[in-house]
């Protein structure tokens, strides 16, 4: 099989596709959580209706859905980087990400907070005798710099601007040092030959192998610390690594989807097993703990390279709602957590099944998403520093139609 050549200025709808279902299920899977039958200890909903399809959708999102994430945002960066060069990639990252971030620290994520304490007080024993303020203090009390300053749902995108300022200074060193340019030259050529022979998924699995010996657990830690832990930002910088160098030779994209059946299938056998044994205090120690850990990497990564290639399968084509969804998708995941939450917490006393209030909770949430996304945010201030400046759907149509076919691979990609 030949790769079809792509211009550097094709958009690629799928990879746009892709991007937009993996924050997306981040929503489903913060939404879902209060309907498990184990709910974490410091989630703030618990509610008494639940299902262990919650659990078991949960852990097969958590093990392949950020790692899908970045190797997204890798292949993104790289465009961008070689479109702008080094000094206009940092500024448009810094506006894009890290500004959003600094604003939604300040507007979005004490609400959250607010939400937290509320869910924390209400499922309190003794929540008649004390106060909302006395349970939110007392909080703020226990551990006030990572309250604070913790970036909740939006750790990754402290990890991002690691990952961007890693990149630049990688770059930056390889046109000082040929040695470092001639080796970065030769990990993306043995990458690519690798996606040539249908063996990335097997490359991902022994490279992320190691990187889970530094978890705490069999798969990846999610960061609950206000400044990013470099055996997280490690472990994910593997799979943002692996999605720019991927750009790097983009031609090799639909070779991706050769095997995307089998790898989801393989996925989904392995997550099983590894979610049936979660409980199994034997897998924690000696060899067993090795198998596990292995199981988990392979698992991972047939699901990720399995799941890029079913978008690339699948999502060839452009589509308006699609376009429309991949647009809104960064303004939903920065608003979302205290939105499910709370409306989590408002359906505690209704006497309804887990499925249906888990429907109630991601309906509800999405109009009010998607509703102050069109009215507050796509033709606004907030939507031109998220996403880029967007033209009425009116003034695109004429402009389009002066246009070149292909005017660009994508609009400002957010992340």
């Amino acid at each position: 099989m030949t790769p079809t050549p792509i211009a550097h200025n094709e958009r690629l709808h799928s990879m746009d596709a892709l991007r937009a279902v993996a924050m997306l299920l981040g929503i489903v899977l913060h939404a879902e959580m209060a309907y498990m039958t184990n709910v974490w200890s410091v989630w703030p909903a618990d509610d008494a209706s639940s299902s262990v399809v919650f659990d078991f959708s949960f852990w097969f999102i958590h093990m392949f859905r950020m790692q899908v994430f970045f190797v997204m945002a890798g292949f993104f960066a790289c465009m961008l980087y070689g479109r702008y060069g080094a000094a206009r990639f940092a500024i448009h990252r810094l506006k894009r990400i890290a500004l959003p971030l600094l604003l939604a620290m300040i507007f979005i994520i004490p609400v959250w907070k607010g939400v937290f304490a509320w869910g924390h007080y209400l499922m309190t024993p003794d929540a008649e005798a004390m106060s909302f303020m006395s349970v939110w203090a007392n909080y703020y009390n226990t551990r006030p710099l990572n309250l604070i300053l913790n970036p909740a749902h939006l750790w990754f995108l402290q990890q991002l601007l690691v990952m961007y300022a890693a990149a630049v200074v990688w770059l930056w060193l390889g046109t000082l040092a040929p040695p470092i340019a001639k080796m970065n030259a030769l990990v993306t050529s043995g990458w690519c030959w690798c996606v040539r022979k249908g063996l990335a998924a097997p490359v991902f699995a022994i490279l992320a192998f190691p990187l889970l010996f530094l978890q705490n657990g069999s798969g990846v830690e999610t960061q609950s610390t206000a400044l990013p832990a470099l055996h997280i930002v490690g472990y994910y910088l593997l799979f943002f690594a692996g999605g720019w160098m991927l750009y790097r030779q983009r031609e090799l994209l639909p070779l991706l989807a050769r095997f995307y059946i089998p790898l989801l299938i393989i996925g989904f056998a392995l997550g099983t097993w590894m979610i049936a044994r979660s409980g199994d205090s034997s897998l924690n120690s000696g060899a067993a703990n090795t198998l596990t850990r292995a199981i988990s990497a392979s698992s991972t990564a047939a699901f990720v390279v399995g799941f890029t290639g079913l978008f690339l399968h699948l999502f060839q084509k452009p589509s308006r709602a699609m376009r429309y969804i991949s647009d809104s998708t960064y303004w939903m995941y920065i608003i979302h957590l205290p939105l499910v939450v709370w409306l989590n917490l408002l359906l505690m006393p209704v006497q309804l099944n887990a499925y249906a209030k888990f429907s109630l909770v991601l309906i509800a949430s999405g109009v009010i998403m998607l509703g102050t996304y069109q009215l507050f945010v796509r033709y606004t201030w907030i939507g031109v520093l998220l996403n880029g400046p967007r033209l009425r759907e009116e003034r695109q149509a004429r402009r389009d139609m002066k246009r070149q076919p292909g005017a660009e691979l994508s609009a400002s990609p957010p992340v």
